[in-house]
């Protein structure tokens, strides 16, 4: 163990004064280090963003509105925007395209079904009596019908191909199978 009653040296031997010792000191503890590493798994942000798809204008986002909060990591928003906010810093804005993988997921070609159109109508209507709905609309895309039943359980199905003979109903997210790209700003990190 060193002795604190003897002289710190520096290179070639010399001691160092008390000035140089506290500049090497924070030069060897504090390299790389920063008070603000930026957004990390767990932290609790609040963040503006739109989406759209890639070449096309936003067709959703909060800027003129109430910021969206959550907890990066906690499974509240889709794995490519979550991984986007990592290392970001207050006030900084990043533009990302995220992957169907890293989104909604690819789609499921079993959940699209062809069905009587009475059939459909019958299935509507009970869908109206457990839960609340209402339509979203993306661009170049049928009207999507979206409910919310109790738990806080939301489903999609959109409603094509319609005849007075038979319905076609896909059950996938609206935007499973599409590229989106994000344009992200952090507002501030509520809770490291």
């Amino acid at each position: 163990m060193r002795r604190l009653d003897r002289p710190v040296r520096g290179p070639g031997g010399r001691p160092l004064t008390a000035a140089a010792f506290c500049i090497v000191l924070f030069l060897v503890l504090g390299a790389g280090c920063s008070t603000t590493s930026g957004v990390a798994r767990g932290d609790t942000v609040h963040v503006y963003y739109t989406v759209s798809f890639p070449g096309t204008q936003p067709f959703e986002g909060n800027l003129n509105g109430t910021p969206l909060e959550f907890t990066v990591g906690d499974g509240t928003v889709i794995r490519g925007f979550d991984q986007a906010l990592i290392g970001m810093h207050p006030g900084e804005t990043k533009t990302v395209t995220v992957s169907p993988e890293d989104g909604y997921g690819l789609r499921n070609e079993t959940l699209v079904r062809e069905v009587d159109t009475a059939t459909a109508l019958a299935f509507i209507q009970n869908l109206d009596r457990m839960g609340t709905s209402r339509v979203r609309l993306f661009p170049g895309m049928e009207p999507v019908f979206e409910y919310t039943f109790p738990g806080n359980i939301v489903v999609h199905y959109t409603f094509y191909n319609i005849s007075e003979q038979s319905t076609t109903i896909d059950q996938n997210h609206p935007l499973a199978g599409k590229d989106l790209v994000f344009t992200i700003t952090l507002e501030e990190i509520v809770k490291k």
